[in-house]
Formats: C-alpha cells, structure tokens, sequence
C-alpha cells in the first residue's frame, strides 16, 4: 500500500491523462460511476508502477524514492486491478508491461480528444446476405475505427439493412427485395435528415453482394462527405492506411464493332471475357479494367481508394464518348467492398450511360443480372 502523499498536481494532471478510466489494458471502466447504482463518485485507486518504498511491489532501493510522486510512474486504476497489481498477481505484472499498458492507456486518451469538435461523423452501416454468410455489423464493432481522424455524432448507426432476411443472393427475390428495402431506408433515415442539414459525414461500413454494394454509391452519390471503409483480411480492420504506393491499372479496349457494352473488372479476381460473352453472346464489345495480379485483399490504402474513383470516372468518360448515351453498360464485376460504392458514387445519375449490374453465383450457373440502374 502506497505511504506516498502524492501532489494534488500529479492527481489531477493523472485524471486528465486516464480519461478518469481505469488504465488497465482491456479494462477501461469508468471511475466516476456506479456501474449499478449509476451515482457519481470517485472510486479510483493511484497505484505506483515502481513502488514508491523498496518492499513494495516492484519496488527498487534507489528508483522507488525518485519516482514516488513522478507522473510517469503513477496508473489510475480500478478496486480489481489495483489488488491484481499490487497483491494477487504481483509476478505477473512486471513494471515493462504496466509502463506500456499506460502508454497505450494515455495515446488513446489523447488521440480521442485531439479530434475536432467538427470532425463528428454519422456511421452509416449496410450489410446483406453474401452467400450463406450474414456478417456482423454494430455499433460497438465499427465504432472504434473512426478515430483518430473522426468520432462518432451519435452512439449508434445509422442501419440501412434489412433485418433478419431470410433469402440468399441466388434468388431473384432476394435482389427486388433488398433493391426496395435499401432505397426506403435510405430514404427515410439520410436523405431526409440530410436535408434539413443534421448529417455533415458519414463514415461507410458495408458488407453485401457487390451490385448492391453499387447501388448503395449511386444513393450516397457524391452530394455527401464521406469516408468509405474496407474490411480488410490481414490485418483484421476497417481502415485503409496511409501508403502512397501507386496501383497501375491497365485498360484492355475493343474495337468499336457491336452495340452492346460490357465492362469487366477483374480487380479483386480475374473474370475472363468468355464468361461474360456466354451471358450476352458473341456480339458484344468488352472493356477490361484490371490489375496485375488481381487477389482480393489487394486493397489497403486511402490512395488506392482515390485513385480508382479518378480511373472509374475516366472510363465511364470514354465509353460514354463511344456508344450512344442511352446505351446501358452491362457490368461483371470482381472488386473489393470500397470500391464497388466508390464506383457508385461516381456515377452520375443524369448524365451516364445505365448500368447493368452482374452478380456470379455457381448456385444459378455463373453470372446473372440483378439490378439495373438507370438514369434520372
């Protein structure tokens, strides 16, 4: 037990750093609150790293005098954690593993509370059946992946999905249904609020068959500001990270010989064009936009993000400088989660050609068409 009168300048500048939350790694309770009862009152315990006398836990003959009332040697820590330190399991908490556990502790206090009061974002999530996989999508799992840059406007999402669907992306109903159910709910939770100027951001965690992905872009269109995040495999997040490398994509063109367009985007995958000439048929001119070495977790950076959102819009230029305006682009694609909104947004509703979108699925044969986009 601490015999240390710590300053009331350490106290208070130690509760500012903590976020007067216990800084335990994993922990951070509050300790101003009752978690039962809710009433307010200080339950906090200043426990010492190295002891503040020799005997102590941790403690060291020439140190403990030195940083018995150093900041850097004093956690804020809860009733449990401070007996678990201190008592239970003084062995297994050595001062290497607390000094980073208050590091960690102090860095994320910091970077929470640098972030501007303006830079509030509205989380906006969209999840549909992917096979026979229905992932997870809350609050409390893609919260956490707005900061440093952003912090949540409300502590909960904005959920456009449909609940507890039953139906898989091999059957016909299944897009009809999701196609209306996303444009009611779009509708009636962001494109009203967002007119009477309540959302400035939105921070995008999607997770559906890529048509629809797609479609969700040509909503959120570019009249918002947004961050559109990626599930990332390895590591295992949503952010995109900040490397500047450069991802070449190369455009394999057709000669101008038919009046059906297709446009395969073999990034995540590689489709080949005879996949698609079985579905539309010999008479079809097929733009190839791909990568070397497509695979599908290539993506990992906001450049590469921004990047293609420039190439799609390019594209979408040229084609449309080559076939009549009225002519729909019939759309194979393999490409990562961001991209398939990003590529959505990017479309102008009154000014491009329609987009045709193709979802493969082994169950129904290979590719089938499932959402067509027109224009307004």
């Amino acid at each position: 037990m601490s015999v240390t009168s710590i300053t009331d300048k350490n106290k208070y500048l130690l509760w500012v750093k903590s976020g007067g939350r216990c800084q335990y790694r994993g922990c951070n309770c509050s300790l101003t609150q009752d978690i039962l009862t809710k009433r307010n009152f200080n339950q906090s315990y200043i426990a010492h790293i190295v002891a503040d006398v020799p005997g102590g836990p941790r403690g060291d003959a020439v140190r403990s005098p030195l940083l018995k009332d150093d900041i850097t040697n004093l956690m804020l820590l809860c009733d449990t954690h401070h007996r678990l330190i201190d008592r239970a399991d003084v062995a297994g908490h050595p001062e290497t593993l607390l000094v980073k556990m208050k590091k960690e502790h102090e860095a994320r206090i910091e970077n929470a509370t640098a972030i501007a009061p303006n830079m509030q974002s509205h989380i906006l999530t969209y999840k549909a059946n992917v096979g026979q996989f229905t992932p997870e999508m809350s609050y409390q799992t893609v919260s956490q992946f707005l900061k440093p840059t952003y912090y949540p406007a409300m502590a909960d999402t904005i959920d456009l999905s449909l609940s507890n669907s039953i139906q898989r992306d091999r059957d016909t109903a299944f897009w009809t249904t999701e196609v209306a159910n996303l444009e009611a709910q779009f509708d009636r939770k962001l494109f009203q609020n967002y007119a009477k100027g309540e959302i400035k951001h939105l921070s995008v965690f999607a997770f559906a068959p890529i048509p629809l992905l797609v479609k969700l872009g040509t909503l959120i269109n570019d009249i918002y500001t947004c961050q559109i995040n990626q599930k990332v495999r390895n590591p295992d997040t949503w952010n995109l990270d900040d490397d500047t490398a450069e991802v070449k994509y190369t455009l394999i063109e057709p000669e101008k010989k038919h009046k059906t367009v297709a446009l395969n985007i073999s990034l995540s995958a590689t489709i080949t064009n005879d996949r698609i000439t079985q579905v539309l048929g010999e008479d079809c001119d097929v733009f190839t936009f791909t990568i070397d070495n497509p695979f599908n977790d290539y993506l990992k950076s906001k450049k590469h993000l921004e990047d293609f959102s420039i190439a799609i819009r390019k594209l979408f230029n040229l084609i449309k400088a080559k076939y009549d305006a009225q002519t729909p682009i019939h759309i194979f694609p393999a490409m990562p989660i961001a991209k398939a909104v990003e590529m959505g947004r990017v479309w102008m509703p009154k000014a491009d050609m329609p987009l045709y979108l193709y979802d493969q699925n082994t169950a129904n044969g290979g590719f089938t068409k499932v959402i067509e986009i027109v224009n307004s």
